[in-house]
């Protein structure tokens, strides 16, 4: 039978218990906050950013970098090849729906179909470098709803509605069709600002086939290498 004191405190037995269930209880307390904040932690999400990837099918002597193959194209005369949007090379005739080239050694050019790629056809060019070529525009995007978006060999423009737009790329493999710029965003070429790059995370006005419809994030671009 537990003792009491003169001033009505539990002494003996009964008080170690009671003692040890607090004491067991402030730890299970603790440890539950514990718990919590390491929740709270792992649930903050990371910064996302558009992912830019660097096409470059040769090295400096024009030899294929590695994840590369290349395939000379027999042409009846040297393709002209000037600088364009992307960084890289638009050259005239290119055979083969090659419409991406970047500089392989003396008067010769690597050009690709499609900037994801690994293949390139390599032909013999007249390279002419033209200044004032930046910002560059990516020759590729892939956006977050899983289009793969090309740039257009020559954008188009199309009326939509009461809006008047640029065709910039063709998408497939996705609900997007084709993403669209405002000719009047930029004075001169309106291409450039065909990418909201106000963010580490960009974005684009996509739709169908009839014009924009909404905001896209960027997940990946892929722009030309340039030396």
């Amino acid at each position: 039978m537990p003792r009491t004191s003169t001033d009505g405190r539990i002494v003996g037995p009964m008080r170690m218990t009671v003692v040890l269930a607090a004491a067991l209880l402030i730890g299970l307390v603790s440890c539950s906050s514990g718990d919590d904040s390491s929740t709270q932690q792992s649930a903050t999400p990371s910064t996302k950013a558009t992912e830019i990837r660097t096409i470059e099918p040769v090295d400096a002597d024009g030899s294929p970098m590695p994840g590369y193959t290349a395939r000379d194209i027999p042409t009846f005369a040297p393709l002209e090849c000037f600088t364009d949007i992307t960084g890289g090379f638009r050259c005239s005739a290119t055979p083969e729906g090659l419409r991406f080239c970047v500089e392989a050694g003396e008067n010769t050019a690597a050009c690709l179909a499609d900037p994801r790629d690994t293949d390139f056809g390599r032909v013999g060019a007249t390279l002419t470098f033209m200044t004032d070529v930046s910002p560059y525009v990516p020759a590729g995007l892939d956006l977050v709803d899983g289009s793969h978006c090309t740039l257009g060999r020559n954008p188009m423009a199309m009326a939509t509605g009461n809006a008047h737009y640029v065709h910039v790329y063709g998408c497939t493999d996705g609900p997007t069709q084709g993403v669209y710029v405002e000719p009047l965003v930029e004075i001169g070429n309106p291409v450039r600002a065909v990418i909201d790059r106000t963010s580490d995370l960009w974005t684009v006005q996509a739709g169908d086939d009839t014009g924009p419809t909404g905001t896209v994030e960027v997940a990946v671009a892929y722009e030309l290498f340039s030396r």
